[in-house]
């Protein structure tokens, strides 16, 4: 009898699976995120260089307004690591996002000169299971913290 029961356990989970798997939306945009820092700390280092710790608070824009993306808000925390001549040399954080429903997802950044990454690290309600990740470039800044990125990236849902 046990053995009937792994049996039927194990082909239901298989077909949950497959389910899941049938069920993975593949999507991809391009947009804005709008940024203002909103906590910043500066530390000095070694030859010149200087470490800044900011928190940031933004909103995802997409050209779609039915991408599941689009108005989302975002509360981020990085750090950068800055040449004594102003230059990015390094950066990296994380960000939550929320929608009007209250789901969220959460992602990683990387910034270096020669480009910025992100990633999707999962998220709640429907953005269960999300994975994916793009790119992303400064394409505006002011010197009160406010700034802008370009992104565009994939990712199935």
């Amino acid at each position: 009898m046990n053995r009937v029961v792994l049996i039927l356990a194990a082909a239901v989970s298989g077909m949950l699976f497959v389910t899941a798997e049938a069920q993975a939306q593949e999507m991809s945009a391009e947009g804005y995120a709008a940024y203002m820092q909103t906590g910043v700390t500066t530390t000095a280092l070694e030859e010149g260089r200087t470490r800044v710790d900011q928190t940031l608070d933004g909103y995802v824009m997409t050209d779609d307004p039915a991408n599941p993306f689009h108005l989302m808000a975002q509360d981020c925390a990085g750090t950068n690591l800055v040449d004594a001549d102003g230059t990015l040399v390094r950066g990296s954080g994380y960000c939550a996002a929320r929608d009007t429903d209250g789901d969220m997802y959460w992602i990683w950044y990387w910034n270096s000169p020669s480009g910025s990454e992100w990633g999707l690290m999962g998220g709640t309600g429907k953005f269960e299971g999300i994975a994916g990740g793009g790119t992303s470039e400064a394409v505006a800044a002011d010197p009160d913290g406010r700034f802008v990125v370009r992104w565009e990236g994939s990712w199935t849902m």
